[in-house]
């Protein structure tokens, strides 16, 4: 069986996403990876004698395809049992920056996908904000960039909101320094990809029911989230129905606790098909449903949820890189209490045994 893990990364012009692409290639063959590259497909068919004169709609489509095609043929080299990553320099739902509504709703069509296939077929993006740092000397040399300092600021901000909803969203600041970028950068692949540990570092908080209207004019997407507990032959594990609008996506976890707020966690994308053979096959214990508001806001990716049976309040959760992070919850949400270390709390309980409301 293969193990792809992909990648995206994003963010405006000159945020380093093709130099730092170049520079985690090495780090991660350290560990035991094989990396797989897709650079900027702009760059690719412009250079092959694409007219950027076109239309807008035509360049992204013709991106699009360009993308679709350099991932397929790295998937079909991958074989059973490598441990392989592939890192796009950009990803397919960065089209959306570029295109009003009409068109993205055109793209989708032509190319067949919905929202979900286009931002959640990466496990991972990292928006690497926009900086002009001068050790990116390639971004000055780049026939692509056409873009006037307030236009790339533009991008950076639709870019922010274009990816939110996917399952692993993380915000790269700028710093001094792109050594200083890449070294958070670096550091949030490698937790992701569970270097050294597959580990789960989160905080959860029990809040006021928010003003969900109010989000949704942020950095936030709004995804529906159906999950079951379930025991098989192997023990305890979660299977979780993620998406919207009829595009979703399948993921099995294996969670071990390791203390109050670390988990050693064990994700594995899925077909819709296994999915439904393991529902069938095992005992199911219980079952939740939710809604998931993704919220990026000053730099941290929060997950509000919002469930069927509390009218007043709702959750909040946010993983850290470590237990001593330091949290700042943003200004318009109103914590009641953090539940963390509540076993009450837990979706796993809450499927079976619901707390009254605090408020």
């Amino acid at each position: 069986m293969k193990q792809i893990t992909k990648i995206a990364l994003s963010g405006g012009p000159s945020g380093g996403k093709s130099f730092a692409l170049k520079k985690l290639i090495p780090e991660l063959l350290k560990y035991g990876y094989s990396v797989y590259p897709v650079f900027e497909s702009a760059e690719e068919i412009l250079n092959n004698g694409f007219n950027r004169g076109t239309s807008p709609y035509e360049f992204q489509k013709a991106i699009a395809e360009n993308q679709i095609k350099s991932e397929r043929n790295i998937e079909k080299t991958i074989k059973d049992g490598e441990k392989a990553v592939i890192i796009c320099d950009r990803g397919l739902m960065d089209c959306r920056v570029y295109l009003n509504d009409e068109d993205y709703e055109k793209i989708k069509k032509d190319l067949n996908m919905s929202e979900v296939d286009l931002r959640d077929r990466y496990d991972a993006v990292f928006h690497l904000d926009s900086t002009s740092s001068s050790e990116i000397a390639e971004y000055a040399n780049s026939k692509i960039r056409v873009e006037a300092e307030h236009e790339a600021r533009e991008i950076n901000e639709r870019s922010k909101r274009a990816w939110c909803g996917n399952p692993h969203y993380r915000f790269i600041p700028v710093c001094e320094s792109f050594s200083g970028k890449f070294s958070i950068l670096l550091n949030e692949v490698k937790a992701f990809l569970g270097i050294p540990k597959p580990l789960e570092i989160e905080r959860k908080f029990l809040i006021e029911y928010p003003d969900t209207e109010y989000l949704l004019t942020l950095p936030c997407a709004k995804v529906h989230i159906e999950q079951h507990y379930l025991i098989g032959a192997n023990g305890r594990y979660r299977l979780r129905k993620r998406g919207e609008n009829g595009g979703y996506i399948y993921i099995k976890t294996v969670k071990k606790k390791i203390s109050e707020t670390v988990r050693e966690e064990i994700e594995e994308r899925i077909s819709e098909n296994e999915y439904n053979e393991l529902l069938k096959k095992d005992a199911v214990m219980g079952s939740i449903s939710k809604d998931r508001y993704c919220l990026m806001y000053n730099g941290t990716y929060y997950e509000i949820d919002i469930f069927p049976f509390w009218k007043k309040q709702a959750y909040l959760e946010v993983e850290l890189l470590s237990e001593d992070e330091e949290i700042v919850i943003p200004e318009f949400i109103n914590v009641i209490k953090e539940v963390t270390f509540d076993e009450r709390y837990k979706n796993s309980r809450l499927c079976n045994n619901v707390p009254e409301e605090e408020i």
